[in-house]
């Protein structure tokens, strides 16, 4: 027992001297909400994603359009009328679905690329604050269950890409 509690102890003091500079958290997630780019970057999603509901609101108007039509004229159109204009409204609403996922799919790509690109320049002046401050090791907040001696960077992270350093 006694043998554990040294090896523990050893343990422990060899990962302080081994961050003997210290160690900083940052929590990329709030500093993306926070800095002025990313409140930019999520107002151009809300427009794109107006934009993409705006078109897809007036397909579906005209589906349902379509639908009413067919169904005030079902019982006096012939049987091949009938099922020609059950065809195109099967078609008309396969093109309303794939139109639907494409528009989720591309407010998607574009969200993941803007993210992405703010994500790799928030990262470059996490590492100079890191630098410059003698950091051994920057690590991401929501990657960590519990950090005893750690400085949060994350407010000066937004002060300073905000800043344009």
């Amino acid at each position: 027992m006694m043998i554990k509690k040294i090896l523990v102890m050893a343990a422990l003091l060899s990962v302080q001297t081994a961050f003997a500079g210290g160690l900083a958290v940052v929590d990329f997630g709030k500093a993306m909400s926070l800095v002025r780019e990313g409140a930019k970057m999520q107002a151009e999603l809300e427009e794109l994603k107006a934009d993409r509901g705006e078109r897809l609101q007036e397909m579906e108007k005209q589906l349902m359009a379509m639908q009413a039509d067919y169904q005030k004229q079902e019982m006096i159109l012939s049987e091949d009328t009938r099922k020609k204009k059950q065809a195109e409204f099967m078609m008309a609403n396969q093109e309303f679905q794939k139109a639907v996922s494409a528009a989720q799919q591309e407010v998607a790509q574009v969200g993941e690329r803007k993210s992405m690109a703010l994500f790799e320049r928030l990262r470059t002046t996490t590492e100079s604050i890191g630098k410059e401050k003698g950091y051994d090791m920057v690590i991401e907040a929501s990657a960590v269950i519990y950090v005893g001696k750690a400085d949060n960077i994350t407010a000066e992270l937004v002060t300073r890409f905000d800043a344009g350093e």
